[in-house]
């Protein structure tokens, strides 16, 4: 007479534990579909941003304004303007020649290149006050990582005083990114070489 509501009992646990089984399955199974999707999704989207300029990713890239190395978050849209960049100066200072004795630093002493960027279009009126703001040949040629650029680096991109390459202008459109940086044509910031370090991708 007892073992019947205990045998009842039983299956009735068996029933809801193998229930639970089930939903836990279901659950993950969604989990996993609902994660490739997602990435399904982002990959494209990531993909193209890339081709249209829009940063997605969060760089440490130099400033061109000279204030040292700043956080690039993305996504970020930048509006692209040409012009020239003018070298003013090459020298070595105190702060460029120190770092070839950082510990994790390139190794070498380093030059301070300043140089002016020359629109050859017109630039929005915020863009220009920034530029002005550093005033003429202030803006500083660092590498990526905001190293100074040593002499063999120098030599191999044929950075000397009075040179002119053309130049372009990334001004912020969308986001909370560097507002203003500017890329010499033919000139890899990432170009590590002269520390021995492999060139970054």
């Amino acid at each position: 007479m007892h073992g019947l509501p205990v045998a009842g009992h039983i299956r009735a646990k068996s029933a809801r534990t193998y229930r639970k089984i089930i939903t836990d399955q279901l659950v993950l199974r969604y989990m996993r579909t609902i994660s490739i999707l997602f990435w399904m999704t982002l990959l494209p989207l990531a993909a193209n941003a890339a081709s249209s300029g829009l940063d997605v990713s969060a760089t440490v890239l130099n400033n061109s304004s000279g204030e040292g190395q700043v956080v690039v978050g993305g996504p970020c849209e930048y509006e692209m303007y040409n012009g020239t960049a003018t070298i003013c100066s090459v020298m070595q200072t105190n702060e460029s020649i120190a770092q070839a004795e950082i510990t994790g630093g390139p190794g070498y002493p380093g030059y301070e290149v300043r140089y002016e960027f020359t629109p050859s279009e017109e630039l929005p009126v915020w863009v220009s006050d920034h530029l002005n703001q550093s005033g003429n040949c202030s803006l500083l040629l660092q590498l990526c990582n905001s190293w100074y650029p040593g002499p063999a680096f120098l030599e191999k991109y044929n950075i000397t005083e009075g040179a002119v390459f053309q130049a372009t202008l990334r001004a912020i459109r969308t986001g909370s990114c560097t507002p203003v940086i500017v890329e010499l044509e033919g000139v890899d910031r990432c170009d590590y070489f002269e520390s021995g370090s492999p060139q970054a991708s």
